[in-house]
């Protein structure tokens, strides 16, 4: 009798299953997706003993903080946005964040890409964040919606820190992507910016959502927001160089990616953000003026 009982519920159980995914483009990954956030959910709500030097300050100041990378100190600040006493930014040894409570992710992301390597591991616990302050959305909000949960500041820029890269899995680093853009076109534009790197040195990396009132919602414990558009800024200081790339939230196929190019001063027309607001003014309107692809790209056909 229990046997029976047994077998109807794991036919019970199946039957669900296939009619909750099988609609879905792709159905394996949306269930991946979903069990990972209900990992992530469950493991979050563990207390977590962080260690002071793990856990940069967060806060609403505008004080200048110095930001540990691959061992080297190195500053963020004078590459941040403006920003203002009611913004909450969050610092960690990896990137800084400006996180907007209203669209429940961060409107920009800043970290420094170091030209080094290594093969740390990829975390799949996506955690909510607790430094800050309002609460972040929290994993299993993105279960089920069609969107991954797309990284800003890019795990795989952190391969050479196994810290920092788990660091990047924090919810206030997340934001609505659709899958094929997430694994398509912006992986691209990831790893072509990881080749500059090798190229050129460290870089800094500027990356967020286009944000504006009236966006699309999604999640359970909150609302979410689903960006139209994302942006990411790339600026060599060695050279005093920079490029843009802005593109819709969507699949895109059978595109180059120097086709979604410009300069920053377009993303801070479409942001309404000013960005690079501590550089001196003369290098600030260079820099957020260029559009030289040549000078990134070469070239090359993509």
């Amino acid at each position: 009798m229990r046997n029976n009982r047994f077998v109807f519920l794991f036919v019970l159980l199946s039957v669900g299953l296939v009619l909750r995914y099988s609609s879905q483009k792709h159905p394996f990954e949306s269930l991946k997706r979903d069990l990972s956030g209900l990992i992530g959910t469950a493991r979050a709500e563990l207390p977590q003993i962080l260690k002071k030097e793990d856990v940069a300050r967060d806060g609403y100041d505008s004080e200048a903080t110095d930001t540990k990378e691959g061992g080297d100190t190195h500053t963020l600040d004078e590459y941040l946005p403006a920003y203002g006493k009611k913004d909450q930014i969050i610092r960690r040894e990896g990137y800084v964040l400006d996180y907007q409570e209203e669209y429940e992710q961060a409107s920009w992301v800043v970290h420094r890409l170091v030209n080094k390597t290594g093969r740390a591991r990829r975390a799949e616990n996506f955690q909510p964040d607790p430094l800050v302050k309002t609460k972040t959305a929290l994993p299993f909000d993105y279960s089920g919606t069609g969107y991954d949960r797309g990284h800003l500041a890019p795990a795989g820029d952190f391969n050479y820190d196994q810290r920092l890269k788990y660091d990047t899995f924090y919810m206030s680093n997340m934001s609505p992507q659709a899958h094929d853009f997430n694994t398509g076109i912006w992986n691209d534009i990831e790893q072509k910016v990881r080749s500059w790197s090798k190229k050129r040195g460290d870089l800094v990396i500027v990356t967020g959502p286009v944000l504006r009132k009236g966006l699309p919602t999604i999640g359970k414990s909150t609302r979410i927001a689903v960006p139209e558009y994302y942006y990411k800024l790339v600026y060599d200081p060695q050279k005093e160089e920079a490029i843009a790339f802005l593109i819709e939230n969507k699949a895109w196929v059978d595109v180059l990616m120097k086709d979604f190019t410009t300069s920053i001063d377009e993303v801070e027309e479409k942001t309404g953000i000013d960005f690079f607001a501590r550089l001196p003014k003369k290098l600030q309107d260079t820099i957020e003026s260029q559009h030289d692809v040549q000078a990134w790209f070469g070239r090359s056909r993509k």
